[in-house]
């Protein structure tokens, strides 16, 4: 079996970067079901542990920016976007078909956008995940999640207190 490695350098995600800005950035609900059926089409194709981790991060975003719930920041929000933009784009760098190297590009562009809005995607994990918990099938808004993270930070607070005390021989 034939292994490639490529290096991806600040040069190549400038380029990218550069790619992402210069493109139209919106899309509608017909960009994400297409988007969502590249997924599906893209996991079929490859058995690439790489690209099926790229895949699963824009999967996470096409959460991300369709959730009605959350908000996420303008710059992100356009960077998402043109990631969405770039994968749904047939005439690519990297032509999709191309056996082996065909979702490269696609890749690049989908682990420079994860690099890129990090902190918010964690943040919208830990909402999703803490939705799924508290809402039992009712309306669970952002206010409701800084609540429970308030009540949880106020629990850890406590907890390492009396720790402490116990410890120390003062509780």
């Amino acid at each position: 079996m034939n292994t490639l490695s490529i290096q991806i350098d600040e040069q190549i995600k400038s380029h990218f970067n550069h790619f992402l800005t210069a493109n139209d950035a919106s899309v509608n609900d017909r960009d994400i079901t297409a988007t969502r059926q590249k997924i599906k089409q893209i996991r079929n194709a490859t058995d690439d542990a790489f690209v099926i981790e790229q895949i699963a991060g824009l999967e996470a975003l096409v959460k991300m920016i369709s959730d009605e719930t959350c908000t996420v920041s303008a710059e992100n929000a356009a960077l998402i976007n043109a990631t969405i933009r770039y994968v749904l784009d047939d005439r690519d760098l990297i032509p999709d078909h191309i056996p082996g190297i065909g979702f490269i590009d696609d890749c690049i562009v989908i682990d420079n956008t994860l690099d890129v809005i990090e902190h918010e995607l964690s943040e919208f994990k830990d909402f999703s995940r803490t939705r799924m918990v508290y809402a039992k099938n009712g309306i669970f808004t952002l206010s409701d999640w800084h609540k429970i993270k308030d009540q949880e930070s106020a629990s850890r607070i406590r907890n390492r207190r009396q720790r402490r005390a116990s410890l120390s021989g003062q509780w």
